[in-house]
C-alpha cells in the first residue's frame, strides 16, 4: 500500500531546495496517482477545452468565509504558472508548442513588459483580506499550519510538472487548458469591488493567455495529433481544483475549535521546543517528556496545561502562560500575535468554534453580504567540491545524456566533471593573463569600465572586407558544420533559470529576459537555433535530429565541436552549484557577440552570398547600451551588491573570482574547436599551395 508523502516537506524540497531522485520518484508517482484518480472520476459527455465552471461552489458565506477559501488557494495560486517554468528546454526550445507555453509563462511572470505578475496580484489580493503569509522562498511558507493539508494537493501536482515536463508533457498541456478556461466570471463572483484590481487584472492577462494556449494546443495536435494524455491533463486540473472545493466545504462543515487550533499550534512548535522545558513540570513529568510522547496527539499535554498553574481560567491574560509570551517573557517571539489570540480562545472555551484573526492577533469579525446585488454567487445564468574521477561518458554522449536531463539530478556525473575540468584549465589561463586583463580585484566603477574598455579594444580592431577573403567558401561550409552543436543549443547555459515567480530576483530576472530573448520570445521563427537551422538548409546541410544519438555520432563533426556545448549544457543544468560561474560566463557569451569578431565574419558571409541572419542577429541583441551584454553586466553588478549588502564588502571577491574564472571559461571551452579551425585554415592553405 502506498503511502501519502508528506507534502509540506516534498513542497519546500521541490520549490526551495535540491531535490535528489528519490524526491523526485515521489514527485512523479504523486502526480501518477493524481491522473489516476482524475480518470477514476471523469465523466464521459464532457467536451474538454471549453471554457468550464466547477460543479461547486464556495457557501455565499460572510468575510470571514472568503479569507478561508483565498487562503486555501493561496499556495497554488501564488505557484500560477510555475509548472510551465521548464516546459521549454534545450531539446524542445525550439518547437512551436513548447514556444508559446514559454510565452505564456513569460506573461504570468510579467517579464515582457515587466508588469506585475499574477502571483504578485493574488498576494496583494490577500493582503488586502487581511491575510499576511512568509515568501515563497521562507521554510516557513509551507510548514504554516493555517493551510490545510488539502490546500498543497495542487502545488504538489504543479511543483511535480515543473520538475518532469517532458515525461509529462501532455498532461501538463492539457492542465495548462483546463486551469486558463476555467470562466473568468466564477472567478469575479469570488471577490468584492475592494479586491476587484486582481480579478481585472486576471481578465487582461486571460486575452492573452488563452489566444496562446490555444496556439499550444494547435501546435500539439499538428505535430501529435489528438492525445489521450492531453485529456488527461485537462481533468487532472478539473478535479484536483474541484476536489479543493469540496474539501473546503466540508472543512467549513466540521468547524476547528480552539482546541483543534491549539492542537495545531503544538504539533507545529513540537519538534522545535523540545530539550529546552526540562524544568517545566507538568503532573509530575516534565513539558520535555510531555512534548516527546505526544507527537501525534496533543489532547493530553494540553489538558494537563489547562490544569496547571500556568493558566488563569479567570483572567487569561495574566496567566503564566500568556505572560510568557508577551515582550520580556521567556517564550517572547516564539508565538505569533495570531498564535498568541487563538491561545486565549483556547484557555476561554476549548469547545468554541475556533476565531479567525489576522496577523496582528485580532479577530476577523463577520461581515453582512452587501445587498446591491453587485457580489452575488448565483452562476446559473452564465455559460459554461565536484569528482574528478575518470570520464566514462565521451563528450558526444554526454551531449546527448545533458540534452535528455530533465533536471540536475539527472544529469550523469560527467556533467560535473566536465565543468570542473573547465574551470580548472582557466584557472591556469587566469594565473598567465596579465593583471589589467583580469580586474583581479572587484569594484564596481572599475568593473564597468572594464567592460567599456574590452568593448572599444574590439570594434577597435575591426578593418572592413576590401578584398577576397583568406578563407574559402569550403571552410566556412566546414566551420558552420562544426558550430552547429553550440548554436543549436543557444542560451541553455540558462536554461534552469525560470521557476516560480516570487523567487525571481532582479538578478534571474536579467538573465531570464536574455533566455527569453535566445529562445524567440515565444516566436518560433525567431528561437536562434531555429534561425541556425534556416541557415544550414539553405546551405544543403542536413543533420539528423539533435536530441538523437545519431546526431552526436554524426562523422562530420569532430569531438572538438562537442567541448562548448557539453559544457553550457553542464553548467545550465547545475546552475545551483556554479551560479557565479554562470555569470561570468554568461558575460563572455554575450560580449563575444560584439566586435571585431562577428563584423568580419559577417563581412565573409556576404561575399560568399552565405545568410548572415544569425551573426547578425548577435550583433544587434547582444548591444552593450540596452541588449544582453548590458543585462549580463547588470546582473553581475546586482548580483555582487546584493552580497555587499548582505555580508560586507570584503566578502564581494571570492564571488568575483568565481565569476572572474566563469567569463575566462569561455576561452577554454572554445579552445578544442578553435585548434580544429586553424588546422583546417592551414590544412587548406597548404592545399591550395
Amino acid at each position: 500500500m502506498t503511502t501519502q508523502p508528506d507534502l509540506r516537506s516534498l513542497c519546500q524540497t521541490l520549490l526551495n531546495g535540491s531535490p535528489d531522485r528519490e524526491i523526485l520518484r515521489t514527485a512523479e508517482d504523486f502526480v501518477r496517482t493524481a491522473l489516476a484518480g482524475a480518470k477514476g472520476q471523469q465523466s464521459p459527455p464532457e467536451t474538454p477545452f471549453e471554457t468550464w465552471m466547477p460543479a461547486t461552489m464556495p457557501s455565499g458565506g460572510d468575510i470571514t468565509e472568503s479569507r478561508l477559501f483565498f487562503l486555501a488557494l493561496g499556495p497554488s495560486m501564488l505557484l500560477e504558472g510555475a509548472w510551465l517554468a521548464r516546459a521549454s528546454q534545450p531539446a524542445t526550445g525550439h518547437l512551436p508548442v513548447h514556444s508559446h507555453l514559454f510565452a505564456l509563462y513569460c506573461r504570468i511572470i510579467g517579464l515582457e513588459d515587466d508588469s506585475p505578475s499574477l502571483p504578485l496580484h493574488f498576494r496583494a489580493l490577500l493582503t488586502g483580506l487581511g491575510i499576511s503569509l512568509p515568501p515563497l522562498s521562507s521554510p516557513s511558507f509551507f510548514n504554516n499550519r493555517r493551510f490545510p493539508e488539502f490546500a498543497l494537493h495542487i502545488p504538489c501536482i504543479q511543483l511535480g510538472l515543473m520538475h518532469r515536463p517532458r515525461t509529462f508533457f501532455p498532461e501538463l498541456l492539457g492542465y495548462t487548458l483546463a486551469h486558463y478556461w476555467l470562466d473568468s466570471d466564477w472567478w469575479a463572483s469570488l471577490v468584492g469591488p475592494p479586491e476587484a484590481a486582481w480579478t481585472s487584472a486576471r481578465e487582461r492577462f486571460l486575452d492573452d493567455a488563452r489566444p496562446l494556449a490555444s496556439a499550444a494546443l494547435e501546435s500539439y495536435v499538428r505535430e501529435q495529433g489528438t492525445s489521450e494524455r492531453l485529456s488527461a491533463g485537462w481533468h487532472l486540473y478539473r478535479h484536483a481544483f474541484e476536489s479543493l472545493l469540496r474539501d473546503f466545504a466540508a472543512s467549513r462543515n466540521r468547524h476547528q475549535t480552539a482546541a483543534d487550533a491549539m492542537a495545531d499550534i503544538v504539533r507545529a512548535k513540537r519538534p522545535y521546543a523540545v530539550a529546552y522545558h526540562r524544568r517545566v513540570m507538568l503532573q509530575e513529568r516534565s513539558l520535555d517528556q510531555w512534548l516527546a510522547q505526544g507527537e501525534d496527539d496533543p489532547g493530553p499535554l494540553l489538558e494537563a496545561l489547562r490544569d496547571s498553574p500556568y493558566v488563569d481560567m479567570q483572567c487569561p491574560v495574566a496567566g503564566r502562560l500568556i505572560r510568557a509570551m508577551d515582550f520580556g517573557g521567556p517564550m517572547f517571539g516564539v508565538f505569533s500575535a495570531e498564535e498568541r489570540r487563538l491561545c486565549l480562545n483556547w484557555i476561554e472555551n476549548p469547545d468554541a468554534e475556533a476565531e479567525q484573526v489576522d496577523a496582528t492577533g485580532t479577530a476577523l469579525r463577520s461581515a453582512p453580504e452587501p445587498s446591491t446585488g453587485q457580489n452575488q454567487r448565483n452562476l446559473s445564468h452564465r455559460p459554461g567540491k565536484h569528482a574528478t574521477a575518470d570520464r566514462t561518458l565521451n563528450r558526444r554522449r554526454l551531449f546527448t545524456a545533458l540534452l535528455h536531463a530533465e533536471s540536475a539530478t539527472d544529469c550523469p556525473p560527467e556533467a560535473a566533471i566536465a565543468v570542473e575540468r573547465i574551470l580548472r584549465r582557466s584557472r591556469w589561463l587566469d594565473l598567465l593573463r596579465p593583471a589589467y586583463h583580469s580586474l583581479r580585484s572587484y569594484d564596481p566603477t572599475t568593473f564597468s569600465q572594464w567592460i567599456e574598455a574590452i568593448y572599444r579594444q574590439e570594434t577597435a580592431r575591426y578593418r572592413p572586407l576590401n578584398a577576397d577573403p583568406k578563407i574559402s567558401r569550403e571552410f566556412c561550409l566546414w566551420a558552420i558544420l562544426q558550430l552547429a552543436p553550440s548554436i543549436l543549443v543557444d542560451g541553455c547555459w540558462l536554461a534552469g533559470i525560470p521557476t516560480a515567480s516570487e523567487k525571481l530576483d532582479e538578478v534571474q530576472q536579467h538573465l531570464l529576459h536574455i533566455y527569453a530573448d535566445e529562445l524567440g520570445n515565444g516566436k518560433p521563427e525567431r528561437n536562434h537555433a531555429n534561425v541556425y537551422r534556416r541557415l544550414l538548409e539553405s546551405l544543403d546541410l542536413a543533420l539528423p535530429e539533435f536530441e538523437t544519438e545519431d546526431f552526436a555520432q554524426d562523422r562530420r563533426f569532430t569531438d572538438a565541436a562537442f567541448e562548448l556545448p557539453v559544457y553550457m549544457l553542464a553548467i545550465g543544468q547545475l546552475k545551483e552549484l556554479y551560479f557565479p560561474e554562470l555569470l561570468g560566463l554568461n558575460l563572455g557569451i554575450e560580449l563575444s557577440g560584439l566586435g571585431a569578431g562577428y563584423m568580419q565574419v559577417v563581412d565573409i558571409l556576404r561575399h560568399y552570398r552565405i545568410d548572415p541572419a544569425i551573426i547578425q542577429l548577435h550583433q544587434t541583441i547582444d548591444n552593450l547600451a540596452s541588449g544582453h551584454a548590458s543585462s549580463a553586466r547588470d546582473a553581475i553588478l546586482l548580483y555582487l551588491d546584493q552580497i555587499r549588502q548582505r555580508e560586507g564588502l570584503s566578502a564581494v571577491q571570492e564571488p568575483w573570482c568565481r565569476i572572474r574564472l566563469g567569463y575566462l571559461s569561455l576561452n577554454i571551452a572554445m579552445q578544442p574547436l578553435a585548434v580544429r579551425l586553424v588546422l583546417r585554415y592551414f590544412n587548406d592553405r597548404l592545399t591550395v599551395l
